[in-house]
């Protein structure tokens, strides 16, 4: 009788713990992560997987989509293409694998990439203005979807509470810099906005293909210009930093750099609507949001945000 005493402990202290482990004291979850679904980490990787079987399927390689695209268009989906094989799908693999390994950055990285890939393929399907129904449609349409699913479930298991911390002066140099990323979107349709008074047209790489201008510009005056004011607003009035402030600073580390590829290659090939200037102006862009990002991301892969 007095044998079974330590075995009926033992059980006991399984029960309450199958892992063995002790409890640890409240309010110390690991930072970014509030838990995590298997599909989440996979999915994340078949995203990845699925923008680079896009760029090997289109003009950067093998050229089998076959876009209706003018010279110009052309040139710039190239250029998008290289960031996305080189630089978001990547990405989204990275995160993948450290939300599959558990590491709290990884639901956090996510967020980036897939409102990256969301704001890229809405331009896809409605860019190219087909009148006929392309057989890369459902491809087209199902990674939006999977980038919109995997990006909202990023969203949800961020705990924003467990984020690392900055100080009240920190979050409002910070919210000054957000607005200026907003700023810096409406700067570049101010042409558009003053034009749309005295009934100028388009900007002529865009005038044989009018959709693709337009969902870009609802994209950019309607989600992300707002989205920075949101963030920036939020980010000064609370002292703390919230996921929409990841989200937004992840997508404005990608996008920048596709627009200084895009011009790169238009340069590059003697289009004419390619000039140096926009080179520069966008890679110097490139360069203050990957510094901003790279401040903002850092201590999320420190040695104190990594699993216990």
């Amino acid at each position: 009788m007095t044998a079974l005493v330590p075995r009926i402990r033992r059980e006991r202290q399984t029960m309450a713990d199958p892992a063995g482990r002790q409890d640890e004291p409240a309010g110390r979850s690991e930072p970014g992560r509030r838990g995590d679904d298997g599909w989440f980490a996979w999915g994340l990787m078949a995203l990845g997987l699925a923008l680079a079987v896009n760029t090997l399927l289109g003009p950067l390689a093998t050229d089998t989509i076959g876009y209706p695209f003018s010279e110009t268009l052309r040139n710039q989906t190239v250029g998008l293409e290289a960031v996305s094989l080189l630089l978001v799908a990547p990405l989204c693999v990275a995160a993948g694998i450290l939300s599959r390994r558990g590491h709290p950055a990884g639901q956090v990285l996510a967020l980036g990439p897939t409102a990256y890939t969301a704001y890229m393929f809405v331009q896809y399907i409605i860019g190219p203005g087909y009148v006929r129904y392309p057989r890369v449609l459902p491809f087209h349409v199902g990674l939006f979807i999977l980038s919109v699913v995997v990006g909202l479930k990023a969203w949800t298991i961020v705990d924003e509470d467990a984020l690392p911390a900055m100080s009240p002066s920190l979050a409002r140099r910070r919210s000054k810099i957000v607005v200026a990323l907003g700023a810096f979107v409406v700067l570049r349709y101010l042409p558009a906005l003053v034009g749309a008074w005295t009934n100028e047209p388009i900007a002529r790489e865009f005038t044989r293909e009018p959709a693709m201008f337009w969902s870009i510009l609802a994209l950019d005056l309607g989600l992300v210009v707002p989205g920075a004011v949101a963030v920036a607003v939020n980010l000064y009035r609370s002292r703390s930093p919230s996921k929409g402030l990841y989200a937004l600073v992840g997508w404005f580390a990608l996008v920048p750099p596709s627009v200084t590829a895009m011009s790169v290659v238009m340069l590059a090939n003697d289009d004419p609507s390619g000039s140096i200037g926009q080179v520069l102006v966008f890679g110097g862009a490139t360069l203050a949001f990957w510094t901003f990002a790279f401040c903002l991301f850092r201590p999320l892969l420190s040695d104190r945000t990594r699993p216990r």
